[in-house]
C-alpha cells in the first residue's frame, strides 16, 4: 500500500462535545488570543459568577490552559460533555496526574512519586519538580475543584453554546470529511498554515517542529472546533495524531487588535538595560545586588525593570534566604515565536 493509500485510510473527522467545551474553557481563560471569539468570552465572562471565572482560571493554570485535559479516554471516540466529565472523575490518581502534565512524565515515574510521598520522602535526584509536586500533594482538591467547575460550566453556560455550534460543527466535519475522500492530503493541507502534509510525513510547526511518518501512524483523527482558530492544536500517542479544524461561523465579530501578552511582551524587549539582564538570566539565577553593579544602576532601578520582564511573563523568581533570584523563562521566548506568527497568519 503506498503512503497517500495509507493516509486515506486512517484519516477520520470526530465531533466531540467535550473536546468543544474544553476548547471554550481555553478561550475563556485566555480570551485575548482568540480574535473570533474575543467578543464571546467578554460577555461569557462579565455574566459569570466571580467564584466560577476564578477557578476556570486557576484551574486553567494547572491543565496547560484547560489543554492538559483534552483526551481522557480514546480519542478517536466522540465524547459528550457529560461522559468526558464522568470519565476524568473516575481516572486514577497517577492517570489523572499523567493527563494534566500532558506526559511529562511516564505513568511509571509518577507512581514512583505517589509511593515516595506516601513514605513522606521524594528522592532528591528523581523526584517531581514543582508543579508536579503540586499535584501530587493537592490532587484531592484540585479534582473536587476541576469537576465541579466543568459541572456548574457544562450545565449553565457550555450547554446552550454547543446547540448553537452544533450544526457549524456538523456540517464542517461532514465537508471535511468529504475532501478527504477526494484527497486525503491535499484536505489536510487545508487545516492550519503551520500544518504540512507531504512526501510521507505531516510537518508541524509550533515552538519546535515535529515530524510524523505516515508509515508510522494508525490514527489521524480531526477535531472541528469553533473556538481553537488560530492554534495549532495537536496532540499525539504511539500511533495516533490528533489535528484541528477551525470551524468558521458567520456574522462573528473579529478583533484585529494584538493579544494584550504579545505586546507586553514586545514592549519588554524594545529596551536595552532589559536586554542586558535577559542575557544575564539566561546564564543563571540572579539577585538585584548582584545585577546592580554589572548594569551600572542602582538595585532600586534593577528591580523597575524585572516588574517589567516579570508582568511580561519573561522572567520567574525564587526566594533563597534574604534575595530573591531571578531567571530567564525560556519557554516563554519559544510562545512568543508561536504568538507572533499566529497574529500575523491571522
Amino acid at each position: 500500500m503506498s503512503s497517500l493509500e495509507q493516509l486515506h485510510r486512517i484519516v477520520k473527522t470526530v465531533v466531540s462535545p467535550y473536546h468543544e467545551l474544553l476548547c471554550s474553557l481555553h478561550v475563556l481563560y485566555q480570551p485575548e488570543h482568540h480574535p473570533k471569539r474575543l467578543a464571546w468570552a467578554k460577555e461569557i465572562r462579565a455574566a459569570m459568577p466571580a467564584a466560577l471565572l476564578e477557578d476556570i482560571c486557576t484551574l486553567g493554570r494547572l491543565t496547560d490552559q484547560w489543554l492538559g485535559l483534552m483526551h481522557p479516554g480514546h480519542s478517536g471516540t466522540p465524547l459528550t460533555s457529560t461522559e468526558g466529565i464522568s470519565l476524568l472523575k473516575g481516572l486514577p490518581d497517577a492517570e489523572l496526574i499523567h493527563l494534566l502534565l500532558r506526559n511529562k512524565a511516564s505513568l511509571g515515574t509518577i507512581l514512583e512519586w505517589q509511593q515516595a510521598y506516601e513514605r513522606g520522602k521524594f528522592q532528591s535526584d528523581s523526584g517531581p519538580d514543582e508543579a508536579s509536586a503540586y499535584l501530587l500533594l493537592h490532587l484531592v482538591s484540585i479534582r473536587k475543584q476541576l469537576i465541579a467547575t466543568l459541572e456548574t460550566y457544562e450545565q449553565n453556560y457550555f450547554r446552550k453554546e454547543w446547540d448553537d455550534v452544533m450544526p457549524w460543527i456538523d456540517t464542517a466535519a461532514a465537508q471535511f470529511q468529504e475532501k478527504v475522500s477526494r484527497s486525503a492530503e491535499k484536505a489536510l493541507n487545508t487545516l492550519h498554515p503551520r500544518l504540512r502534509a507531504s512526501e510521507g510525513k505531516f510537518t508541524a510547526q509550533k515552538a519546535e517542529t515535529y515530524y510524523f511518518a505516515y508509515e508510522d501512524l494508525r490514527h489521524v483523527y480531526v477535531l472541528p472546533s469553533t473556538f481553537i482558530f488560530p492554534h495549532l492544536l495537536i496532540d499525539w500517542t504511539t500511533d495516533s495524531l490528533l489535528l484541528p479544524l477551525a470551524v468558521d461561523m458567520p456574522d462573528l465579530p473579529f478583533s484585529e487588535a494584538p493579544p494584550e501578552d504579545l505586546l507586553r511582551q514586545f514592549k519588554a524587549l524594545g529596551d536595552a538595560t532589559r536586554l542586558r539582564i535577559l542575557k544575564l538570566l539566561w546564564q543563571g539565577p540572579h539577585c538585584t545586588k548582584q545585577l546592580a553593579p554589572i548594569l551600572g544602576i542602582s538595585e532600586a532601578a534593577v528591580s523597575k525593570q524585572l516588574k517589567l520582564l516579570n508582568e511580561a511573563g519573561l522572567t520567574s523568581a525564587e526566594r533563597k534566604g534574604n534575595y530573591l533570584f531571578y531567571t530567564s523563562r525560556k519557554e516563554a521566548f519559544d510562545s512568543l515565536i508561536v504568538l507572533q506568527r499566529q497574529y500575523l497568519e491571522q
